[in-house]
């Protein structure tokens, strides 16, 4: 049952090539945000693949530049969150967002399972916001001929489309997960304080 609906997801995300390059690019990226390197990410990888083999001059190139940004949205967004927000995260949240951006620019998408199997309402939402617009504009914009993080800019057409893609795919995520997220608790705000002092202490 599971492979069937894969591949009926699949073949729904190739239908849609006759119809608007922000919509396919879209659904492209809302999926890829969606569980971070799962099965649904994957269905979509396979049907951008898919239609760069069939297109790989056209629709098809852009549909992998839309694979790509929506991978990297989430960790690059999550992890900007808590930058902006870093009165709402733990130091260990916080120290793991910090990593994410490498992940993320590295189109390493898992990065964000931490916080999506934390908080699985808020972060999954705001990803999947980011990821769409993102990849939504990538289909419009660009075309790539590879297919692995900031490492295919050399070969992507109108790469400051896709860095601007990025960035503003990235920057909705941030916000709207600083605002949405909600703030420590009590017993955590007292754990942040002890962990400042100790550390205070010690330097």
């Amino acid at each position: 049952p599971m492979a069937a609906a894969m591949t009926a997801l699949q073949a729904w995300i190739k239908g849609l090539s006759t119809g608007s390059l922000f919509i396919i690019g879209a659904v492209i990226g809302a999926c890829m945000g969606l569980d971070m390197g799962g099965p649904i990410n994957k269905t979509a990888s396979m049907a951008a693949n898919a239609l760069y083999a069939d297109h790989p001059e056209g629709i098809g190139a852009g549909a992998e530049a839309a694979k790509i940004i929506g991978g990297m949205t989430p960790p690059l967004g999550i992890g900007i969150a808590t930058l902006i927000a870093p009165k709402k995260f733990t130091s260990e949240e916080r120290d793991a967002g910090i990593s994410c951006i490498p992940m993320g620019l590295c189109f390493i998408t898992e990065g964000v399972l931490p916080f999506a199997a934390n908080d699985p309402a808020r972060v999954i939402p705001s990803s999947m916001i980011g990821s769409a617009v993102a990849s939504g504009l990538a289909m419009m914009f660009c075309k790539t001929q590879a297919a692995h993080g900031v490492f295919v800019l050399p070969v992507t057409e109108n790469w400051p489309m896709f860095l601007v893609a990025l960035a503003v795919g990235s920057g909705i995520t941030a916000i709207i997960y600083a605002v949405i997220k909600k703030p420590l608790v009590e017993s955590e705000v007292k754990e942040e304080e002890v962990t400042d002092d100790l550390d205070i202490n010690i330097g």
